[in-house]
């Protein structure tokens, strides 16, 4: 519920910011205070003629209830006689109201240059966020503005894929921000940037984990979507000096979809960063993550040991915490008490027990996990660990009984054993507690519409033949479609190394042996490395070799 407070002098320059307002109030099932402010006469000022094209209260209100019979909204009226910076203000605060929208033409002429402009003065004295809006001369630039910004963004023609939603709603014109987000929902965007360019706002889509130039906007339509971004996550727009993050409040056709914002100062201006998350692709079986048979029985026995901890480790961007909530969902059959320390919370589950770091409210990664451990926990999630205090409380935690899950930024299983001791683990403590690791990565699967057969080279025979996998007569090759963008990829899949510690793997674990020797160990009990993994996802034509090599950095001859 958004409270706006619109105040007007009932010009046909208030006309624009009357839209805006209404429009907001609409989406956000909020009301809006329309507050004339009458300023007494100065002695000292000849009274000034009505600016050109001014209407009365009575035209003003005609087209607010234009405005109403497209878009509802519970509004009051208030006149009050005072000056206008302060009766603004004080209403605000009085009221509790969330946002100010005004706008910006109002004193003219000598007294402008006496008693300065209203809008300038509110927006540095009001207790809430402020939207100035200026308003344009005349009819025809308020269609040349909103055609500029249907120009701007590509007729889009997207195939709708596995994981989007059928039923999305129809794009609104008055709301670009909202269709932007429906935009990259349709081509399948995990993220949405949009960066400042001179006089351009640079609009771009992570598709399957490449960035994609989608288009251009003028920086004024820019900013005005970046402002409708920061209101639908309640953000002050009206401090861009300052990083913040939130998360979308979205329309209830949406509510599947989970879009979390960051903003920073960039050198040109205000960045914008949107995750987006469709909450039925978050949470999957464990059978559609992309495990092998081995693989999957493996982290199955993984989930039946009950005490110990469990890492999932990977770059960023690698799929872990999807794996982390899907191994979660499977364990979550009501008998287990589940809790969780984030950072943040990227998917809400009801029968967890989920908080979120807050650094200013003294809520830290190991403060945190502390407090969560005295709620009589069976199963601990700490979506990552970033320091060696917070290391340090996971395998205490371990160590008492408990089920802890986790996360690393590590290269594979073996260089796990490295990092955990480079957090001052101790080797003991580690061999004692450690009951899995998953290391993983994702690539793209090819594009069943255009990928094409073809015979291995002789290099490639041989790269098969290293790996110990049997190389296929035949190998698929991306070619690239309009269903694919012409990329040859479409969607990921994830590839694992999934181990559970040998009694061998433990005893070098505890006896300090590098991460070499480890590694030589589990390739001696049969473990595929992630190179083996995502090989065999070649032979069984899920990728591409030039995926692997990327994965990798194994060049291709």
């Amino acid at each position: 519920m958004l409270k706006i407070l619109f105040p007007t002098d009932y010009s046909i320059c208030s006309n624009e910011a009357l839209r805006y307002a209404v429009t907001l109030a609409a989406e956000s099932s909020g009301s809006l205070v329309i507050l004339h402010v009458v300023e007494p006469m100065s002695p000292y000022l000849v009274p000034e003629s009505a600016p050109p094209g001014s209407t009365h209260r009575d035209e003003f209100f005609a087209t607010l209830q234009t405005l109403l019979a497209e878009k509802p909204v519970a509004y009051e009226e208030r006149t009050i006689i005072g000056t206008p910076v302060a009766t603004i203000t004080h209403v605000a605060e009085t009221e509790h109201v969330d946002l100010i929208v005004m706008g910006t033409v109002g004193r003219t002429g000598v007294k402008r240059m006496l008693l300065g402009s209203v809008a300038e003065e509110v927006v540095r004295r009001a207790p809430c966020p402020v939207l100035t809006l200026k308003a344009p001369t005349e009819d025809e630039s308020r269609r040349r503005t909103r055609a500029a910004t249907i120009r701007t963004w590509p007729e889009d023609d997207i195939e709708l894929g596995t994981g989007v939603p059928t039923n999305l709603p129809a794009e609104n014109p008055d709301n670009p921000a909202l269709s932007l987000i429906l935009r990259g929902i349709r081509a399948r965007a995990s993220d949405i940037h949009l960066d400042p360019a001179g006089a351009d706002v640079l609009v771009r889509f992570r598709v399957d984990g490449r960035m994609r130039d989608y288009c251009k906007m003028d920086h004024a339509i820019g900013h005005g979507v970046v402002t409708q971004l920061k209101l639908m996550a309640n953000l002050d727009i009206a401090d861009p000096f300052h990083p913040k993050e939130g998360r979308l409040q979205m329309p209830d056709q949406l509510r599947g979809i989970d879009v979390r914002i960051t903003s920073v100062p960039a050198v040109s201006g205000e960045a914008i960063s949107l995750r987006l998350h469709n909450r039925d692709r978050l949470v999957r079986p464990l059978q559609e993550l992309g495990l092998s048979a081995d693989s999957l029985s493996t982290m199955e026995r993984m989930l039946k040991h009950g005490e110990g901890i469990v890492l999932v480790t990977g770059p960023t961007g690698a799929g872990k915490t999807t794996t982390m909530y899907s191994m979660l969902r499977a364990l979550d059959d009501g008998s287990r008490n589940i809790v969780s320390i984030e950072d943040p919370i990227e998917f809400v589950i009801p029968s967890f027990r989920q908080v979120a770091v807050d650094p200013r409210h003294g809520i830290t990664m190991t403060s945190g996990l502390r407090t969560l451990l005295r709620l009589d926990p069976d199963v601990v999630f700490v979506s990552e660990i970033r320091d060696a205090e917070a290391a340090d409380t996971a395998m205490r935690a371990a160590s008492s009984g408990k089920y802890v899950f986790t996360s690393l930024h590590t290269r594979d299983v073996a260089s796990t054993i490295t990092a955990l001791r480079d957090l001052h683990i101790d080797n003991r403590s580690l061999g004692g507690n450690l009951t899995g690791i998953i290391s993983q990565r994702l690539v793209r699967r090819l594009c069943r519409e255009c990928c094409r057969p073809d015979s291995p080279t002789s290099a490639e025979a041989t790269l098969f033949a290293n790996q110990g996998i049997v190389c296929p007569q035949e190998i698929l090759r991306p070619v690239g479609c309009p269903r694919c963008h012409n990329s040859g990829y479409y969607d990921r899949v994830g590839v694992f190394e999934v181990v559970i510690p040998t009694l061998e793997t433990i005893r070098a674990i505890e006896e300090g042996m590098p991460e070499d020797e480890v590694r030589r160990i589990l390739r001696s009990q049969g473990t595929p490395s992630l190179e083996g993994d995502a090989l065999e996802k070649v032979a069984q034509g899920m990728t591409s070799l030039e995926e692997f090599s990327a994965m990798t950095s194994i060049k291709m001859s």
